[in-house]
C-alpha cells in the first residue's frame, strides 16, 4: 500500500511498515529533532509541518492513512488527563484529512488510557467520527500488547483499523477475520508460541558504555541521573530474565523522559539499549540532544509491532489470507 504517515516522529511505525512491504509516500511531524533522525535513516524526507495546516490537496495519491496521534492527554501516566485536554483533539485532524482525501484504509494508534477517559465516552465518539467521515468506514478497535509480537517490553496499545465502505464487504470481512495479527510470543511460551523476549535476550551482549568497545556502538550513551531504587516508575529494579516495563517519552506529559534503571542497578539505560527495547536496529541512528533521543524513542511505535500490523495488511492486499482463518483471534473491543 502507498502510505501517508501523520505524527511520524522518528519513524518506528514507518520502518515497520516498510519492512512489511509498504511504501511511505509522505511522512509529517512538527518536531525538528525527529526530522533530523528521520532524514538520517530513511530514503525519503520527513515533511516538517503542523498537521493542522496540512491540506488534503497536498497529499499524493495513497491508500492508507496512518499515525499514532499524540497521546499525552490520554496516557495513564498523565494523572491530570481530561476530556477537554486540547491534545486530545488532534484525532480530528485525521478525521478532516479522511474527509478531504477519502483513502481506502486508515490505521491509528494510541495508549490504553484512551479507553477509559470520559468513562469510555471519548473513544465511542472517536469511533463514531471515524466511521462517518469520507465515504464511511467500518472501524474496529483492538487492545494489543507489543510483547505478544516479539517486543521485549510490556507495551499495550489501542489500534483503530478502518476500511472504506467502498471495499467489497466479503473482502473486508477477510481482513477483520485475520486482524489483529496472530501472536508470535506469550509470557511462558505456551500454545506453541515463543516465550517473551527478555532484557537478557535484548541488551545483554552490549558492552558497557564509556568503554573502548562501548563507544563503537552508535548512541550507546545515557544520562548521569543517579540511580535510586524506590519502587516508583523509572526507579524499579529490573530482572534480566523478564521483559522491560513500557518505554515512555515523558513523565506525566511534562518534563524529560523517564529512563529506567539498567538491571545491574549501577546506571540507567543508554539510548541504544532503549532503542533495542523498542526494536530499532543498531544501524538506526538518533539525532538531537540525549534527552531528545530518549523522547523520540519513547514516543515511537515499536518497530517489530508495526511490522506485524503491516504484514497482515500486506498479506490481505496480496490475497494471502483465508476467509475462515483466525476468527477466534479477533480481539475487537467493540
Amino acid at each position: 500500500m502507498r502510505v501517508v504517515s501523520l505524527f511520524a516522529g522518528c519513524g518506528g511505525l514507518d520502518l515497520g511498515l516498510i519492512k512489511s512491504g509498504h511504501e511511505i509516500v509522505l511522512a509529517t511531524d512538527i518536531d525538528k529533532d525527529c526530522k533530523k533522525t528521520y532524514d538520517k535513516n530513511f530514503d525519503h524526507p520527513l515533511y516538517l509541518k503542523d498537521v493542522k495546516t496540512l491540506k488534503g490537496e497536498e497529499l499524493p495519491e495513497y491508500d492508507l492513512l496512518c499515525g499514532g496521534f499524540p497521546c499525552q492527554g490520554f496516557s495513564v501516566a498523565n494523572t491530570y488527563r481530561h476530556v477537554a485536554d486540547e491534545r486530545n483533539e488532534l484525532y480530528l485532524e485525521i478525521v478532516r484529512l479522511l474527509n478531504e482525501t477519502k483513502p481506502k484504509y486508515f490505521l491509528a494508534e494510541n495508549v490504553p488510557g484512551i479507553l477509559s477517559i470520559g468513562k469510555g465516552e471519548v473513544v465511542k465518539q472517536i469511533i463514531k467520527e471515524f466511521s462517518e467521515c469520507g465515504n464511511g468506514y467500518r472501524v474496529e478497535k483492538y487492545l494489543l500488547n507489543a510483547a505478544d509480537y516479539g517486543v521485549p517490553q510490556g507495551r499495550k496499545r489501542v489500534i483503530f483499523l478502518g476500511v472504506s465502505n467502498e471495499i467489497e464487504k466479503e473482502k473486508t470481512q477477510i481482513l477483520f477475520n485475520n486482524f489483529p495479527p496472530k501472536k508470535t510470543h506469550s509470557e511462558k511460551g505456551d500454545k506453541k508460541l515463543k516465550p517473551y523476549k527478555t532484557l537478557r535476550d535484548t541488551i545483554y551482549d552490549l558492552p558497557e558504555p564509556e568503554t573502548e568497545e562501548g563507544e563503537k556502538i552508535p548512541n550507546h550513551y545515557g544520562t548521569k541521573h543517579r540511580v535510586k531504587i524506590n519502587g516508583y516508575i523509572g526507579n524499579r529494579k529490573l530482572d534480566w530474565d523478564k521483559i522491560s516495563p513500557t518505554i515512555v517519552g515523558r513523565g506525566g506529559g511534562t518534563g524529560g523522559a523517564v529512563i529506567a534503571v539498567h538491571p545491574n542497578c549501577e546506571r540507567r539505560f543508554t539510548v541504544r539499549e532503549t532503542a533495542r527495547i523498542q526494536t530499532f536496529p543498531d544501524d538506526f541512528i538518533f539525532e538531537g540532544s540525549t534527552g531528545a533521543q530518549f523522547r523520540q524513542i519513547g514516543n515511537a511505535i515499536a518497530v517489530d509491532f508495526a511490522y506485524h500490523l503491516g504484514k497482515t495488511l500486506k498479506d490481505w492486499e496480496d490475497d494471502k489470507l483465508n476467509y475462515s482463518e483466525a476468527k477466534q483471534l479477533n480481539l475487537s473491543l467493540m
